[in-house]
């Protein structure tokens, strides 16, 4: 089965916000499943809402990432976003979120690899 998440990437002062699931150690991108009936666009800002308590605002779509690991499959909706809070905290028990240098990102065990070697990309382009 083929999951449809929405992901945010979050880029301020060269740094990006990323989210941590504490029982598994791995960073992602802030986001989350696209429920029946709701859009990408509707579900990057519901998530951040949930787990962050943020507003968030789509500055730009990335497109999508495909992404197949032990047997999962998922099709990750990229969005970059601007949020309405400098310093975002977790609003669920089992996540921390933290602001990562992009410098330091290619030691930090990010996941999907291809999505933080994408927004990577991204910053040395600019």
């Amino acid at each position: 089965m083929t999951e449809l998440i929405a992901r945010a990437v979050v880029l301020r002062d060269g740094a990006v916000l990323l989210v941590q699931e504490r029982a598994v150690g791995y960073w992602f991108f802030p986001g989350g499943h696209v429920e029946q009936g709701e859009t990408p666009e509707d579900a990057v800002r519901r998530e951040l809402r949930e787990e962050l308590d943020v507003g968030a605002t789509i500055t730009a779509r990335w497109g999508e990432l495909e992404n197949r690991w032990d047997g999962h499959h998922e099709i990750n909706h990229v969005f970059a976003v601007r949020i309405d809070a400098a310093d975002p905290v977790s609003q669920e028990p089992h996540l921390a979120a933290g602001w990562h240098r992009l410098e330091d990102l290619d030691d930090t065990d990010v996941r999907p690899r291809r999505l933080a070697d994408l927004v990577l990309a991204h910053a040395r382009r600019r």
